[in-house]
């Protein structure tokens, strides 16, 4: 490929294995797009699908997918760890290898058009491809999820940028944007105490930890009868995964808890991960096709 592009979108769907298969089918016979990962996970009720390739072929791998998506998944009927507004909830596009951020502000509203006028989807715009300064952020866009949007019609604050201004009745509606890299990241307890990673979200949160560009929530995984500590790190260049694990480490082993393991959703770049990341950080099933200097 002479350019890479990558897009992680996030389905709200972790459970119905014949709704992530169609999806991910789709993609493959769609789009010369690659798809570099997937996984699911049952109770963040979530399947992150990642794709690399060139921009049109991007743009067609995520209009297939989705199309299946909005379709097939009822958010009516949608209960889950992690908060949501659509069926196809997130579209992130971050250039890999020869592409630019501005080609892909133009790629995000490109497919933007595809989900307004193709899927009937409202969407909303943003990171670098925000047109409102109160759109920068996914969780101010994703604040009250998608009973607040089904609630009403969708003006003021709640106006699409583009797409109908009523929410759709079953795929909701979604985000799109440009973005830097981010490494999405999860350790797992050994309890089913809720109050041990939510004490250290608090810490997190509030930068006592120092950790720079770190989003995280406490969630109970009920099928694992564990806790997690979820986490996106949007500053990956600043804060490496290993400070990360050895913070949350530190603070479970101060409350009497040890880590289970720790896993990464989709891609990650080696220059993130501590040498021997499946021994020194307990990423247990990383696959080495998780990593994307593999693709490239």
């Amino acid at each position: 490929m002479r350019q890479v592009m990558q897009s992680a979108v996030n389905f709200s769907e972790g459970k119905n294995q014949s709704v992530i298969d169609a999806i991910v089918s789709a993609a493959r016979m769609r789009s010369p797009a690659v798809v570099a990962d997937y996984s699911s996970d049952a109770d963040h009720h979530r399947t992150v699908v990642t794709f690399l390739g060139e921009p049109q072929d991007i743009r067609s791998a995520v209009f297939a997918s989705a199309k299946v998506a909005v379709e097939s998944i009822d958010l009516r009927r949608h209960k889950g760890a992690h908060p949501r507004i659509g069926a196809v909830d997130v579209v992130p596009l971050v250039p890999i290898r020869g592409v630019t951020m501005d080609e892909c502000v133009l790629l995000s509203r490109e497919i933007a058009g595809d989900f307004a006028d193709k899927l009937h989807v409202p969407v909303y715009l943003y990171e670098k491809s925000a047109l409102a300064l109160h759109r920068l952020k996914l969780p101010d866009i994703r604040s009250g999820g998608f009973e607040a949007l089904a609630a009403g019609s969708l003006d003021g604050d709640r106006q699409p940028d583009m797409g109908p201004t009523t929410c759709h009745p079953m795929a909701g509606a979604v985000v799109i944007g440009a973005r830097g890299p981010l490494v999405a990241y999860n350790i797992d307890l050994e309890t089913e105490d809720m109050k041990v990673p939510q004490a250290i979200v608090r810490k997190i949160r509030s930068g006592e930890a120092g950790l720079t560009g770190v989003k995280s929530m406490a969630v109970h995984l009920k099928s694992r009868s564990r806790v997690q500590v979820s986490m996106n790190l949007t500053q990956p260049d600043e804060t490496l995964v290993l400070p990360v694990f050895q913070f949350v480490e530190a603070e479970a082993e101060a409350l009497g808890v040890s880590i289970a393991e720790s896993e990464f959703i989709g891609l990650v770049s080696m220059r993130y991960l501590p040498v021997e990341p499946r021994e020194t950080i307990k990423a247990l099933r990383l696959k080495d096709t998780q990593i994307l200097e593999y693709w490239l």
